[in-house]
């Protein structure tokens, strides 16, 4: 399917190996990425679930969730997730909005 919509025309895919089953296509390949606070601080925002949660709690959630991100692409891809040779560019949001880099990297793509 992922490369069927990559054949289609111009899409966006997240995470599922995309960059890796679409290689020989040459995409273009980022990597989002925040520091633990953030991280928290954005799933409170986002999720019902995290405001039951401890700080601990959810920040444990979350490094299980990572480690689960890096297993899959490791075991499909054989590289390391997060590895920033895998990526044409890394973007930082720990402190900037996700939704505020899109115009932006929009425009650097054109």
């Amino acid at each position: 399917m992922i490369q069927e919509a990559a054949e289609r025309s111009d899409c966006v895919i997240v995470g599922r190996c995309a960059d890796y089953i679409l290689r020989d296509l040459k995409p273009f390949r980022l990597f989002i990425y925040a520091d633990m606070r953030s991280k928290i601080t954005r799933c409170r925002e986002k999720g019902a679930d995290a405001a039951a949660m401890t700080d601990k709690a959810l920040q444990q959630k979350i490094i299980a969730i990572d480690k689960k991100r890096a297993r899959y692409y490791q075991f499909y891809t054989e590289q390391n997730w997060g590895d920033k040779a895998n990526y044409d560019l890394c973007i930082n949001t720990t402190h900037t909005e996700i939704k505020k880099i899109i115009p932006a990297l929009g425009e650097f793509l054109i």
